[in-house]
């Protein structure tokens, strides 16, 4: 009997790209690993972008560029997949050319690029944002540090791009409607997804390498405090507020130290500098608990699940993803966000009750070996990839449904 086919499925998008930053190219190496193993081709093509380029989406406000899908359908044509997951691209070129080829294809919803114009839902100085209006929109772009994935060589969005970028919410869902499935990173995201009209959502949450953030021994000592997010002291990450803090846990307990990845360090605060997966590994089990007091709806929080995996307590604000991730006060601790004294009670009672934060690091390393291993993730992507070719080789049934 002769074997079936080998599923070959192309990874596309901008965050195959090798310098661009933030969480989508551990999730997509994980993923790759998972998939692979599970006896799946992966192959890649990533989707560089210029800021010629993004000055050339103004043109229209369709959300996919002509000469793009022209170029992708060839590529397509060469590669030959039987699907193509699609990771954060600017627009929905990619979708555009796979339909054309008849392949099946899958958004994959890391960040809130399908609902917000820079993917956050957050205005620094002003929280968290409900959704797109014009002129906010505009003054927001305008004003705020673009993305470095951006490569901008202005300080901000000038108003035609920005109104570009904006207009594309509305021809969005149309585009990316024509995915046989949009993943979502979290049952928040999918939320958010499902509120701004968009359908066939299906959840499956990021996951960690669970063998290299292995579970460390409490080793005693020195009790250190950790703020684990290595790229961003931005205020939506909650940096000033772990400040605020380390300030009032200072003044309270002057022997517990406070760490900041990838920062130069000052009196209060003891800098690393960039870390390596094996490095951030390393320094998880060496500290005591972390902290996650961001103030913007985190999509999903990777560095939560890490932590968790090295089995120490993350003590985090409410909003986003946390509190799907986090069983409060079982395998974490969640406070209302924005609450400095509710955080620093919070980490104070930890500090002082080492059984306690044992039993809950414990715990959140049971469940990350429960719900967010990336061979379970991997295992979750290929029956939904299985499930979509099946179902567009057989017209007469219904589209995937929400999951």
């Amino acid at each position: 009997m002769s074997e079936a086919p080998r599923l070959r499925v192309l990874f596309a998008g901008a965050s195959l790209e090798p310098d661009w930053q933030g969480g989508e190219p551990v999730v997509l190496d994980l993923l790759r690993r998972g998939l692979e193993h599970l006896g799946v081709e992966v192959v890649e093509r990533g989707s560089r972008r210029s800021f010629l380029d993004l000055v050339a989406l103004t043109a229209t406000p369709y959300d996919a560029e002509i000469r793009r899908v022209r170029s992708y359908r060839k590529t397509l044509r060469e590669l030959r997949p039987d699907a193509v997951l699609v990771f954060y691209d600017f627009d929905c070129s990619w979708v555009i050319a796979a339909r054309k080829e008849g392949i099946p294809v899958l958004p994959d919803i890391q960040i809130y690029w399908a609902t917000c114009p820079v993917g956050t839902h957050y205005i620094e100085g002003v929280g968290t944002c409900a959704g797109p209006e014009l002129g906010k929109c505009l003054r927001h772009m305008a004003r705020a540090p673009p993305s470095p994935n951006l490569a901008l060589p202005v300080p901000g969005l000038p108003a035609p791009l920005g109104f570009a970028l904006y207009s594309k919410l509305w021809t969005r869902p149309a585009a990316l409607g024509q995915a046989d499935a949009l993943i979502a990173n979290s049952r928040f995201t999918a939320g958010v997804l499902a509120r701004a009209g968009y359908e066939k959502i299906v959840t499956i949450p990021n996951s960690v390498d669970a063998e290299l953030f292995r579970e460390g021994a409490w080793a005693g000592g020195s009790k250190i405090v950790l703020y684990p997010v290595a790229r961003s002291l931005q205020e939506r990450k909650g940096y000033p507020h772990f400040v605020e803090l380390a300030k009032a846990v200072k003044a309270k307990m002057p022997e517990v130290r406070f760490q900041v990845l990838n920062h130069a360090g000052d009196d209060l605060l003891e800098g690393t500098a960039y870390l390596s997966r094996q490095e951030l590994s390393d320094k998880f089990r060496s500290v005591y608990l972390a902290v996650l007091p961001g103030l913007w709806d985190e999509p999903f929080g990777l560095v939560t699940v890490e932590a968790m995996a090295a089995g120490r307590p993350v003590v985090a604000y409410e909003g986003g993803a946390m509190s799907e991730i986090i069983e409060n006060g079982v395998s974490g601790v969640i406070v209302p966000r924005g609450n400095v004294a509710a955080l620093t009670a919070a980490v104070v009672d930890l500090l002082n009750d080492e059984e306690k934060a044992r039993r809950i690091g414990h715990a959140a390393r049971a469940r990350v070996e429960a719900e967010y291993t990336y061979q379970k993730m991997a295992g979750r992507y290929l029956a939904l990839l299985q499930r979509v070719i099946q179902e567009r080789s057989a017209p007469d049934r219904r589209p995937a449904a929400a999951g």
